[in-house]
């Protein structure tokens, strides 16, 4: 079982190709963008279902990444966290995919989340440069799945 991060095209062409392995993704969209293509699920490429959430790339209130001022309302709810902890209760001991639009800061944040509560370490992400997980999704996602009761994972990498 792995955690995967990835951006919104590779997401895209992770689901263009068959995949015996099955997998679930968690797909972050920002409010602010328009995208030309979206992660399916189909039996064909082994995902199983995906959840939708939409929220901006920022750490805090004030501007995004992109410099659109976003309040803290934009940012991501813990009710949001409550639904990945959701997703990973109905489908145990499955691959899970998270991606964001380049898979580097709210992706990574929610992934390093789910490697610290099932593995205990979160260094995967934090130790890799390429990735600059935003610390908001981290804590809003450690929090929810420290407050879901889900079993901690053997073999998650």
């Amino acid at each position: 079982m792995r955690v995967r991060v990835m951006g919104r095209k590779e997401a895209f062409t992770y689901c263009s190709l068959p995949h015996e392995q099955p997998a679930v993704m968690i797909s972050v969209s920002d409010p602010n963008m328009y995208y030309d293509c979206e992660p399916f699920a189909s039996r064909e490429n082994g995902v199983q279902e995906i959840l939708p959430l939409c929220f901006a790339d920022a750490d805090e209130a004030g501007p995004d990444v992109y410099g659109i001022e976003a309040e803290e309302s934009d940012l991501m709810s813990f009710e949001d966290a409550e639904k990945i902890a959701q997703l990973l209760r109905k489908h145990p001991d499955t691959d899970i995919i998270v991606h964001c639009d380049a898979g580097i800061s709210r992706s990574a944040g929610i992934a390093a989340a789910l490697l610290k509560y099932f593995t205990g370490s979160d260094d995967q992400i934090f130790r890799d440069t390429y990735y600059c997980p935003n610390t908001w999704c981290y804590r809003k996602t450690l929090a929810a799945l420290n407050q879901s009761g889900l079993k901690k994972r053997s073999g998650l990498v």
